[in-house]
C-alpha cells in the first residue's frame, strides 16, 4: 500500500475560461482538476470511461446521454461509461474534480473487487 497527496491548488483560470490540470494518473485511473468561470461550459464529447465529477465550489449543469443535473458544492455525479455524450457548464465559477476510472479488474489484493 502507498499513500500519494493530491495537490488540489493550481493558477486561477481567466475570467472567460476553462481550466484543467491532471493531479493524478495511474493504470486505471486519472484525477483532474476543472475550473470553470461562470458561464463556461465543456462542450459534448464522447468518453468511454466510467467518471465521478466531484463538484468541490460552485454549481454545475453535468448533461449526458440525453440527461440534465444541477450540482451544487459541495456534491458530486456519477455519469457512467459506454459511447456516451457529455458536457457541463458552470452557473457560477466553480471548482470541479474529474475521477476517471478506466476499464480493468481490480484485484482483491488491491482493496478492491473483480469486475465481471
Amino acid at each position: 500500500m502507498s499513500l500519494v497527496k493530491i495537490e488540489l491548488g493550481g493558477a486561477p483560470v481567466r475570467s472567460e475560461g476553462v481550466g484543467a490540470t491532471v493531479l493524478f494518473e495511474h493504470d486505471r485511473m486519472k484525477v483532474r482538476r476543472i475550473e470553470l468561470a461562470a458561464g463556461a461550459r465543456i462542450p459534448p464529447c464522447q468518453m468511454h470511461e466510467d467518471v465521478v465529477f466531484v463538484v468541490v465550489a460552485g454549481r454545475v449543469v453535468f448533461r449526458a446521454a440525453g440527461e440534465e443535473m444541477v450540482v451544487a458544492s459541495p456534491g458530486a455525479v456519477f455519469i457512467p461509461g459506454g459511447a456516451v455524450t457529455r458536457s457541463m457548464e458552470a452557473r457560477e465559477a466553480s471548482l470541479v474534480l474529474a475521477v476517471l476510472c478506466r476499464p480493468g479488474s481490480v484485484s482483491e489484493t488491491d482493496g478492491g473487487s473483480a469486475r465481471p
